[in-house]
């Protein structure tokens, strides 16, 4: 499978100002967007907007994955102490019988 990027940024000329997107690539043709700005002067303008926004919303992402992928594995370890603990006083339990 070929890694591609999953967001870039468009800018578009719309009524004589700039607009630029930050888009999101959902399929191999399809894509959606994230966030917009419109009112540019110039492309220039635009652009930097584009890429500030860019990469600060691709840090967002960073930080918001790596949140999760901790929650995840704090609620794994947390169901596999729950288990280990059901498991030993079941053993204790047949024991006594």
């Amino acid at each position: 499978m070929a890694k591609g990027k999953k967001y870039d940024f468009n800018l578009v000329l719309v009524d004589g100002s700039w607009t630029a997107e930050i888009v999101r690539k959902i399929t191999s043709k399809k894509t959606v967007v994230s966030k917009s700005q419109a009112g540019f002067a110039s492309e220039e303008e635009a652009k930097i907007w584009a890429e500030t926004e860019l990469k600060g919303f691709l840090q967002n992402q960073i930080e918001r994955n790596a949140r999760r992928i901790r929650l995840v594995s704090e609620s794994v370890e947390e169901s596999a102490e729950e288990s280990d603990e059901s498991e030993e006083s079941e053993a204790s339990e047949k024991d006594d019988a």
